[in-house]
């Protein structure tokens, strides 16, 4: 089976083409990481010939419900509620696993997902589920609400899948521990490079090029890690001008809470808050700043960390989940501890007063390393498991 690309180049796909549903609470136009593994996964599936469709809830709510984008037909389900803020109460009713051969589920836990893994256990069509993250709560409910979550709905949709699948390592290791029993492939987010023309943001216009810029790329959220940034800043600009420019590009919902804190900041001249950002701008940001910070606190494999290594930023990376160690271990950057502002300030401080030869060992040795995380090795990997699951008459239900 062959298929051609955006650019006519032609892909071979191995075996006959499937027909694949994605399923994820969250996708464009939402912004986030997950929606974009699981629209990257659909457009390089459609590019070796594969029929994807997409299944996810209707936040924000879009014009249209059905739709095409990038070749992945998308189906948007308006929910009545949204518990939590987080989990959207959709209804599947009117729609049918009639003409899918693999159903692979983006998360355990939403109310889309469960319902999706119970229709197609009922129509025998084989699942696949991907574990993305391990979401920190805080406080004794909070807690214990997850861990009764887990055991009630969390394990069993991984146990009623016919396989299972995890980013890291680490994961694996978590995964492990909570009760998780079967195969469970290792099979790590992947990236694109981005091919839209470089282009320097309007939020930069006038600024003193001769400055090193530290940049942040991610949502505006307590996930992310956005007050142990600004709390570094202000460890570094309390007393004198730090020496280089940050840049805040992003949206979410410590917005109100970004424009108070940057107008108490230290020397808040020196902060340029972007907004979110257009694929040209990111591309912009990644080749032109002098590192980029990832201080998150709790992670799946970020994105915009493999995008920074492949256009050879300098990363600091917050080691959660033991995901400092893929930055450290090529060469590609620093590592620090979650949550550890004063860690993120030395790190900041230390990228930013490099040399230019270690700018460029640093951004040498990530492009090396990113280079295995690209799509198209990434969709062989998880075609594999289709493959496997679907010419087996093993069922992986049953087991909670």
């Amino acid at each position: 089976m062959a298929a051609a690309d955006a650019d006519g180049d032609t892909i071979v796909a191995e075996g006959a083409p499937l027909r694949v549903l994605l399923v994820h609470v969250w996708y464009w136009p939402h912004v986030g990481g997950g929606d974009q593994h699981v629209e990257m996964l659909g457009r390089e599936l459609v590019k070796l010939g594969h029929q994807v469709t997409v299944w996810c809830a209707d936040v924000p709510a879009h014009d249209s419900r059905c739709f095409s984008r990038g070749g992945v037909d998308v189906v948007r389900l308006e929910p009545s509620r949204i518990l939590a803020g987080v989990d959207p109460v959709v209804s599947l009713e009117g729609l049918s696993m009639d003409g899918f051969d693999v159903v692979h589920l983006h998360d355990t836990l939403p109310i889309l997902v469960r319902k999706s893994l119970k229709m197609a256990r009922s129509a025998g069509v084989p699942v696949v589920t991907t574990y993305h993250n391990d979401y920190v709560k805080h406080g004794l409910i909070a807690n214990g609400i997850k861990r009764l979550r887990w055991a009630l709905q969390g394990r069993p949709t991984l146990h009623s899948s016919d396989a299972r699948i995890v980013l890291t390592r680490y994961f694996e290791s978590l995964l492990r521990a909570k009760g998780v029993k079967g195969l469970i492939d290792i099979i790590p987010n992947g990236f694109s490079p981005i091919s839209d023309a470089a282009e320097i943001p309007s939020g930069l216009d006038g600024r003193d090029t001769n400055r090193p810029l530290l940049t942040f790329i991610g949502r505006l959220s307590e996930q992310k890690g956005l007050d142990v940034l600004m709390d570094a800043w202000n460890l570094l600009a309390s007393e004198s001008d730090p020496g280089f420019d940050l840049a805040i590009a992003g949206k979410g919902e410590l917005g109100e809470w970004l424009t108070e804190r940057i107008l108490v900041a230290s020397q808040n001249s020196h902060i340029h808050r972007l907004g979110l950002v257009s694929e040209g701008e990111k591309r912009w940001l990644l080749e032109n700043s002098t590192g980029i910070a990832i201080p998150s606190r709790f992670e799946g494999l970020p994105t915009v960390m493999l995008e920074a290594m492949h256009m050879r930023a300098p990363t600091i990376m917050a080691d959660v989940n033991d995901l400092g160690h893929l930055v450290t271990e090529p060469g590609a950057g620093l590592s620090v501890p979650p949550g550890d502002a004063a860690a993120l300030a030395m790190a900041m401080s230390r990228i930013a007063q490099s040399s230019g030869e270690e700018r460029e060992n640093w951004g040498n040795s990530g492009h090396s390393a990113a280079a295995s995380y690209m799509w198209p090795a990434i969709t062989k990997d998880i075609l594999a498991v289709y493959r496997r699951i679907t010419n087996s008459d093993e069922s992986g239900g049953g087991e909670q």
